[in-house]
């Protein structure tokens, strides 16, 4: 995880450890490397950036932010990342398949419903009975592929699960053949010659770290040792009873543990030919973004429909929907975790009406503007300093070799060539001066602004949820209930967002119109006025045009005979 000079590959926390005992001393020339920096917790990550600072080191944090975050309190990476002129690589190169590469970006860029049509269109998706019919669905489609010598894996969400996938898959590999006689036992599982296994416990004198794959090649029940080849990276250890005794996470987690199949955490990192993912409703799309993103050929994916649950007692029933619905839902469902000052804000927000965030999140919208306007002017500048800058260090680098060369040819392969060398040193050091005191804007507005945004979705969603579960009657009286057919229910749902936005903006609590009163306001009476027109727009789709017609000719009838009666 963490490489640097003079340094042995160790953890984060290993380091800080060796930090602290004055066993490792940093200094100006020393490099941190840290790979899925997005995994280190915020403290360890914080301890880490102040004795960086404190030697003048130079910390390179590697890590996607939108994978799964740190275990402890995280997301001080993602902070960082967000705040910083951050180098951005969009080019996918794991996977061999463009399907691939677009449902992995589509699924981190929020889009899971496309995600799984993607894979569904493929024929990537196997949708099993129950639960036991699935993980049955996943074992044998993995054992084709790993008989055949390709470095497949399946993932989970649950240990359980895994632990049964394990087992299936052992099973397997027993009745082929492909294990040795000889067993050693280490916690409650047994392992012989050619099992696959994870590692759990570091080993910093083997070189054995968290999370790695390997295969046993060896095992030795009379002096308890095992050896064992590398699967991600090809190299040979040997360990002994100390090692074997070890636990981790409280004495819950033994050294070793059986890997045809892991937990997504544990394949975040891993790269293999296929992977067959067991697609879980509470899984998040963090969790679906690692899973589906760990193969060089084809990434399958395993359910369960979703149960559709009477519930007339207490609500009215749900409307009929795909039967893994609940898994594209899934695969949108973000909970990426945040720093604590980030937090801190999302929950003084959060304690507000959805009308005063609508209202701040309005009054930040012009500053925020200027905000990006002046990074992306930031960008621009200190990108041409840094571009005079490589130019002038190649003029001092080059001056002497091309000394010998034609004037023509000098003016070709040497910028600035009637510059003496003190000049283009000169200009060089004020340049680098320039570009190291450049301060980037900050992104205080944007950050809040984005956080108002995210809280106002939520609550949208939870309105959209409440509102198909019970509709008001304002809402049956613009648009009647959620109709079954998928394309008028997407348009029913608009028509609501429609509505409630604009109750929500306006503090509109009316229970019989769903706009309320006559504004007075002529800025409010514009919304409003607009709001409906794009309404009727949704009605004619839903065909209550006609019916809405009809029901106030049928009250402007009854309201003249009224008069006329009276």
């Amino acid at each position: 995880m963490l490489k640097g000079e003079g340094l042995e590959a160790t953890t984060v926390a290993g380091l800080l450890r060796d930090l602290d005992r004055g066993e490792v001393v940093l200094s100006s020339r020393s490099i941190l490397l840290v790979d899925e920096a997005g995994m280190v917790g915020s403290e360890d990550m914080a301890s880490l950036i102040g004795h960086a600072d404190a030697a003048e080191a130079k910390l390179v944090l590697i890590g996607d932010p939108q994978q799964l975050g740190a275990i402890a309190a995280g997301g001080l990476f993602s902070a960082i990342a967000d705040r910083t002129n951050r180098i951005v690589l969009d080019e996918v190169i794991r996977h061999n398949h463009e399907l691939d590469r677009d449902a992995a970006k589509r699924i981190r860029e929020g889009e899971g419903r496309e995600a799984l049509a993607l894979y569904r269109s493929a024929e990537r998706v196997t949708v099993a009975p129950d639960a036991e019919a699935r993980r049955q669905a996943m074992v044998e489609d993995w054992w084709r592929s790993a008989r055949e010598g390709e470095d497949a894996l399946m993932v989970a969400k649950r240990n359980a699960e895994v632990e049964r996938l394990n087992a299936t898959a052992r099973e397997l590999m027993r009745s082929e053949g492909r294990l040795g006689e000889q067993e050693i036992e280490v916690g409650e599982a047994r392992f012989a010659a050619g099992d696959q296994v994870i590692t759990r416990v570091n080993d910093r004198a083997n070189d054995i770290y968290n999370r790695e794959r390997w295969q046993v090649a060896e095992v030795d029940p009379e002096r308890g040792r095992i050896v064992l080849d590398g699967i991600d990276q090809a190299r040979r250890v040997e360990v002994g009873p100390d090692y074997l005794a070890q636990t981790t996470l409280g004495g819950e987690v033994p050294a070793f543990q059986h890997a045809y199949a892991v937990t997504t955490y544990c394949a975040q990192g891993t790269t293999v030919d296929r992977a067959y993912v067991m697609a879980d409703p509470s899984m998040d799309k963090q969790e679906f973004y690692v899973a589906t993103s760990r193969s060089r050929k084809e990434t399958y994916l395993y359910a369960t429909p979703e149960i559709q649950a009477e519930r007339n007692e207490y609500a009215p029933k749900p409307p009929e929907r795909d039967a893994i619905g609940h898994i594209a839902e899934a695969a949108e469902r973000d909970r990426a975790q945040t720093a604590a000052h980030d937090e801190a804000l999302r929950s003084e927000l959060r304690k507000l009406p959805t009308q005063e965030i609508a209202a701040r999140r309005e009054a930040l919208d012009t500053p925020a503007r200027i905000e990006a306007r002046e990074e992306h002017e930031y960008v621009r500048q200190r990108d041409a300093v840094q571009s005079r800058v490589e130019q002038y260090e190649r003029a001092v680098a080059n001056r002497e070799a091309v000394e010998a060369l034609g004037w023509r040819e000098r003016r070709q392969k040497l910028p600035y060539v009637r510059e003496s060398e003190e000049l283009l040193r000169e200009r060089l050091d004020e340049n680098v001066a320039k570009l190291e005191n450049m301060e980037s804007p900050g992104t205080t507005l944007r950050r809040e602004r984005a956080i108002a945004d995210q809280l106002l979705a939520e609550r949208e969603e939870q309105m959209l949820t409440a509102v198909r579960l019970s509709p008001p009657s304002y809402i049956v009286k613009e648009l009647g209930e959620r109709p079954s057919d998928p394309a008028k229910g997407k348009a029913w749902d608009r028509g609501v967002k429609e509505i409630e936005s604009y109750r929500q903006e306006y503090g509109v609590t009316d229970k019989r119109r769903a706009f309320g009163r006559e504004p007075e306001s002529i800025s409010q009476r514009a919304a409003r006025e607009a709001a409906q027109r794009r309404l009727r727009e949704t009605q004619l789709r839903l065909g209550r045009e006609r019916q809405l017609a009809q029901e106030r000719k049928r009250v402007r009838s009854i309201e003249r005979g009224f008069s006329l009666g009276r």
